[in-house]
């Protein structure tokens, strides 16, 4: 499953507080050959999108974090580069529908899940 030609030229910013998920997800994303750059919370995620904004096509972010949360980020992050894409990881389902083209996975979710919303939101 590995699409060296498409999935290697996309770097992903994937953010979560859960150690071992955002292991898991990076191993995960690093085997099906994107580039993955990992970060704790959303204010990590903020600092290293800035250092790495020309190379990030996608962030990967739970929503519930300390420090600050992934919508938070995520909205500064588009006013640097209003055609970032997102997906959203969340242990709750959200009470009222997601604006126009934002996804959300909610956790506990499979490798094929993750994978499957990576390739529709990038088209790859």
């Amino acid at each position: 499953m590995r699409q060296e030609t498409t999935a290697g030229r996309i770097t992903i910013l994937l953010v979560d507080d859960e150690p071992q998920l955002r292991s898991m997800l990076h191993n995960l994303l690093i085997g099906s050959g994107y580039n993955v750059i990992p970060a704790i919370d959303g204010q990590d995620a903020l600092e290293k999108f800035k250092q790495n904004q020309q190379n990030i096509s996608l962030v990967v972010t739970d929503i519930v974090m300390p420090r600050m949360d992934g919508i938070s980020s995520y909205k500064i992050m588009r006013t640097i580069n209003p055609s970032l894409n997102v997906i959203y990881m969340s242990g709750y389902v959200p009470e009222r529908p997601l604006p126009e083209g934002v996804s959300i996975l909610v956790k506990p979710f499979s490798p094929v899940d993750i994978l499957q919303a990576i390739h529709l939101i990038l088209g790859d």
